[in-house]
């Protein structure tokens, strides 16, 4: 990472934003901290802001597009902006299967064995830059159904929806029909990256909005 901030500099950039996933979720954002820091000796008329979304996948991007409007505006109070733009976001996802969760750690065995047994999903959250688990269903069904009730908001919007597997593409777009009104602005369908699938695995879907 410092060979790229490096390169970046090269170019003639003064300011520099870095934007990453939570920190309670990753570890990426103190170690691009303590490179900024050793950077700052050497390039001292260079600035830097490392900036923790609280969010991953299609959430951080939410904050990283208001992050890119507050900065072209001029505004300084980025840790107020990512604070605005999480109070509008909403993200709910979910995995149909435990055994990558269990092996990354993500959930203790017996409960991980228990929930493929009984087909019993949790349904997750990103609240305050960490998971939550805020409703567990039974069936794809039912998993379906809550994601859309949850999601339903008046009001202009976005929507983000985002699968691991090629399999869950048709899940997604099951839900983006159900949600569908005439207030949706954006809508943006991406795959998982594979540093995020690799913890959940290839049947995980979801959906978020992004209240403007």
């Amino acid at each position: 990472m410092e060979r790229v901030l490096r390169d970046i500099i090269s170019e003639g950039c003064t300011r520099i934003y870095c934007v990453h996933l939570s920190s309670k979720l990753s570890a990426f954002y103190n170690v691009m901290k303590s490179v900024t820091e050793r950077l700052k000796e050497k390039f001292p008329s260079v600035t830097f802001r490392v900036i923790d979304t609280r969010q991953v996948s299609i959430g951080a991007g939410y904050v990283l597009l208001k992050l890119m409007e507050s900065v072209k505006d001029g505004r300084e109070d980025l840790e107020r902006v990512v604070q605005e733009a999480n109070e509008r976001i909403k993200i709910r996802f979910s995995v149909l299967e435990f055994d990558y969760l269990m092996k990354s750690g993500r959930v203790k065995t017996i409960t991980g064995m228990l929930g493929n047994l009984v087909k019993i999903h949790p349904i997750l959250s990103i609240e305050d830059g960490e998971l939550k688990v805020v409703a567990k269903k039974r069936g794809l069904k039912n998993v379906v159904e809550k994601i859309v009730q949850d999601l339903k908001t008046d009001g202009r919007k976005m929507l983000g929806l985002v699968y691991a597997g090629e399999e869950m593409k048709e899940i997604v777009l099951e839900i983006e029909e159900k949600l569908k009104d005439e207030h949706i602005e954006r809508v943006d369908i991406v795959r998982l990256p594979p540093t995020l699938a690799v913890h959940s695995g290839p049947k995980m879907f979801g959906a978020g909005v992004f209240i403007l």
